[in-house]
């Protein structure tokens, strides 16, 4: 078995493909349900900047050197996206990459590390991917080299975090907002700001805010209590949901972050908005998926909608500040992923090994035994010992070669050959007779 993972990302598909795959908090333990209900256990990581969908999958498998009918591990999670989120294979499988093996190693870990994330050295993907292994762990989906590849990935996400300086400083989706806000409206202290959503993100961009001086924010939540638990924390007011046509009047930013299925803010309801104020520019930021604002709002004059794609910029010039940090944490991974990687073919290896290994003493022991026969009783205590030696350095030597090429290159292939020219089967050692 080999890791595989199926995705799609920031990079490789717009926000409005990646929310087609995108799932909550909520919604991963059905969708781990489903994915193994469909043949393929794994793990599940949906953020706002990547959906991926991490198997383990047989070895050298790919849909066209498959066996005519029969389906990789590929094929069974592409067929389970579109079933479980209803889509046609069509509109997204351009946008989908796989990597195995070596490569899913890596990605992963560079994933955990912020080092494929939009904005390089933000602290939320790795609390994301822990919590994407925790959620699979609890389906029971992820067990074995899975979760071990998965631990591992937190592990080398944290090291990269603590011995280089791609951390320091970093923005993360909320602040990269609030900066995109001041590069805007310039000064945002007396500017009236809008949160919509009370959850993970719309803390992190009311607590930016807050510390950026501004002084007028308010918090909407379909949850009025935890909208009041938020501003509370941040002298901040809080409003319950139908209270949006009077918060949007009186807002000059809004940032949409709920994490809901569908748009929180429609087109109509913005352009009520700016009829009753429409010399006064209003500036939306939609940093959910799937989106929190429709996009035809922008058609709306005097509003200037931004979703989470349009932060790119942000990220840029913030991946250009740390270049050398991220040659650094580059290597670190690089160098982590083929030290896992070496850890995986150490151990798919090892049981054939130590079967060849019990196969030459076993075939040692008997020869042996043979000659001592033959020699009836005619070498001493201290010669016996001696030829038992002997014998063993002999087995030792022969075997070294074989040992140390099966563990550098002992993928499948390698492992299989040994295993037939040794005659070695999975009920263990053959009688040398």
């Amino acid at each position: 078995m080999e890791f595989l993972v199926v995705g799609l990302n920031h990079r490789t598909a717009p926000v409005e493909v990646r929310e087609l795959l995108s799932l909550n908090k909520a919604q991963l333990p059905e969708a781990l349900s489903s994915m193994n209900g469909h043949g393929v256990p794994g793990v599940i990581l949906s953020t706002c900047n990547r959906s991926e969908f991490y198997i383990l999958d047989t070895p050298g498998a790919s849909t066209n050197g498959a066996t005519p009918g029969v389906q990789t591990g590929a094929d069974r999670l592409k067929r389970f996206l579109v079933e479980k989120f209803g889509i046609s294979l069509l509109d997204v499988d351009r946008y989908l990459y796989s990597y195995r093996g070596y490569e899913c190693i890596h990605h992963l870990f560079r994933v955990s590390s912020s080092l494929d994330s939009m904005i390089l050295g933000e602290e939320q993907i790795i609390g994301q991917v822990r919590d994407a292994y925790e959620a699979a762990t609890k389906a029971g989906t992820a067990q074995g080299p899975l979760a071990q590849l998965f631990q591992q990935s937190l592990r080398v996400g944290r090291k990269i975090r603590r011995e280089t300086g791609i951390s320091r400083n970093a923005l993360s989706v909320s602040r990269a907002c609030v900066e995109m806000a001041r590069s805007v409206l310039g000064d945002l202290t007396s500017r009236r700001v809008l949160v919509v959503g009370a959850g993970e993100a719309g803390e992190l961009a009311a607590e930016v805010l807050s510390l950026s001086g501004v002084r007028d924010i308010t918090v909407i939540n379909r949850t009025y209590e935890r909208a009041k638990e938020l501003a509370a924390s941040l002298s901040a007011q809080a409003l319950p949901f139908d209270g949006m046509p009077k918060a949007l009047q009186e807002s000059d930013i809004v940032i949409g972050c709920t994490g809901s299925p569908g748009y929180v803010l429609n087109a109509g309801l913005i352009g009520d908005t700016m009829a009753a104020r429409p010399d006064r520019p209003l500036l939306l930021i939609d940093i959910a998926v799937p989106r929190d604002i429709d996009p035809e709002a922008a058609l709306v004059r005097n509003v200037f909608l931004n979703n989470v794609d349009d932060l790119e910029s942000a990220s840029q010039a913030s991946r250009d500040k740390k270049a050398k940090e991220a040659e650094w944490a580059e290597e670190l991974a690089t160098g982590e992923a083929q030290q896992f990687r070496q850890w995986c073919l150490d151990l798919e290896a090892l049981p054939t090994v130590i079967e060849l290994r019990d196969r030459a003493n076993q075939i040692r022991s008997s020869e042996l035994n043979k000659t001592m026969r033959k020699l009836n009783g005619k070498l001493d205590a201290e010669a016996l010992e001696s030829l038992d030696a002997m014998t063993k350095a002999i087995v030792n030597k022969l075997l070294h070669d074989p040992t140390m090429f099966l563990k550098e290159r002992k993928g499948p292939e390698e492992l299989q050959v040994a295993r037939d020219i040794f005659r070695l089967s999975e009920e263990g050692p053959k009688s040398p007779d």
